[in-house]
């Protein structure tokens, strides 16, 4: 039989090669010694790392924290705009038609009487609904972040209150002038 080359170099290397057995607690030994230089690493490791990840997760607890009470403070999904927010000729306009229909309404005040009771309680009604649907515009103006056809309805309602209140202070004159013309002309 031929002899194998690597069994002739173990044959050779015979008187050098360590054949003993290791000693039954070595297996212990180099695991503990494992366990060891394991338990270094992770304690020179983690101080930093534990130290960051808290110093990161409280960070962005309070910066949730702030930020939701933040949006539930400025955030009313109810919350109504005036047409006077918009810009400053807006201001004007809202301020200019509030100022008029004020005035038509001291004025219809004024010159009511009995006889134009019923006209003044139907403007009156009128007068209401336009204010509510007025109210629905601001809070259609805050959803639709300043729209320029909610604008303009705004606008539209403000003229359509003043026109109301201006033809019922003309039907309240014509009344009282046709009260006055009538007498005029009664010879007692």
């Amino acid at each position: 039989m031929k002899t194998d080359k690597i069994e002739e170099l173990f044959e050779g290397m015979k008187d050098q090669l360590d054949i003993h057995e290791p000693s039954d607690n070595h297996k212990i030994r180099f695991l503990k010694k494992l366990q060891e230089e394991e338990s270094e690493k992770v304690v020179s490791i983690q101080p930093k790392t534990t130290y960051w990840l808290k110093a990161i997760s409280i960070a962005a607890s309070i910066s949730i924290i702030f930020g939701v009470s933040f949006l539930a403070i400025t955030f009313d999904p109810n919350k109504e705009v005036e047409l006077a927010t918009v810009s400053i000729q807006m201001e004007e306009t809202q301020s200019f038609f509030t100022s008029a229909i004020e005035v038509q309404l001291e004025e219809i005040n004024k010159v009511s009487s009995p006889e134009t009771t019923k006209i003044v309680t139907d403007a009156m009604t009128q007068l209401e609904k336009l204010e509510s649907d007025y109210e629905t515009l601001k809070k259609d103006l805050f959803k639709s972040g300043n729209d320029k056809r909610v604008i303009s309805a705004m606008i539209r309602n403000f003229q359509k209150r003043a026109n109301l209140l201006e033809n019922v202070l003309q039907k309240i004159n014509d009344i009282n002038n046709f009260k006055t013309s009538r007498n005029e002309n009664t010879i007692i």
